[in-house]
């Protein structure tokens, strides 16, 4: 072997290293039974987070035989990462074909994979929070984390604002007994034109009961009267 070659090959085996090592952490979440992938890079250099909580928590999945995990939330990507084991590396659920329940057990806070159509009517596919479970009505929560790219200073007197993530308000959807799960608007107008056949019906609950749409609490109480009509 020449010296030139052994350079070469010990090169090969650096890089080739950390896709070994990724490799082995999806084998082994596939043993503990989940549908695993790698976890999205981080961006440098951005202030603010993706994640709800930055700090891992405990957490319990559905069929994990009730064993405890340490989980976070990335809702930029809708992503959640879960640290199968000590002194592993942290993977990613795969929901693009499997459904899970991930229970965050200090906050009493559980995230469910659904279906949903956003309030642009655009189908996509992620965890909600499930707030509110009534007559086959299912009130969700979806939080929401954007990234704001880095803005130059305008003049020499200004600075240059950096890139950061900044959590924005949340969007809610319902799950209606057909088992669409549809946008909610915090407006209760908005709530009326969106179902329109009960529009009378959920202006007089709203105005009888004194309901502000607005606050999380109200808007499920209007979201699982819909549910009752």
């Amino acid at each position: 072997m020449t010296k030139q070659f052994a350079i070469k090959f010990f090169i090969l085996i650096l890089i080739l290293i950390p896709f070994v090592g990724q490799a082995q952490q999806l084998d082994f979440a596939s043993e503990v039974g989940f549908s695993p992938k790698n976890i999205s890079r981080a961006m440098p250099n951005v202030m603010g987070s993706p994640y709800v909580n930055e700090d891992y928590q405990q957490v319990r999945i559905n069929g994990a035989d009730n064993k405890i995990y340490s989980g976070r939330y990335n809702a930029y990507i809708n992503e959640m990462e879960i640290l199968v084991a000590a002194g592993r590396d942290p993977i990613a659920l795969d929901i693009s074909n499997n459904d899970y329940e991930v229970f965050f057990i200090n906050e009493n806070k559980l995230y469910k994979t659904f279906n949903y159509e956003s309030n642009r009517g655009i189908t996509k596919r992620g965890f909600l929070v499930v707030m509110s479970e009534e007559n086959d009505v299912t009130v969700l929560k979806e939080e929401i984390v954007k990234y704001y790219d880095k803005v130059a200073a305008s003049s020499s007197y200004d600075q240059d604002k950096p890139a950061k993530f900044r959590k924005e308000d949340d969007n809610y959807y319902i799950k209606l007994k057909s088992g669409r799960v549809v946008y909610l608007p915090s407006k209760d107008k908005d709530i009326a034109k969106a179902f329109p056949e009960q529009s009378k019906e959920i202006m007089t609950f709203v105005k009888k009961n004194k309901l502000k749409t607005k606050k999380e609490e109200d808007l499920i109480k209007v979201a699982n009267f819909i549910g009752s009509l």
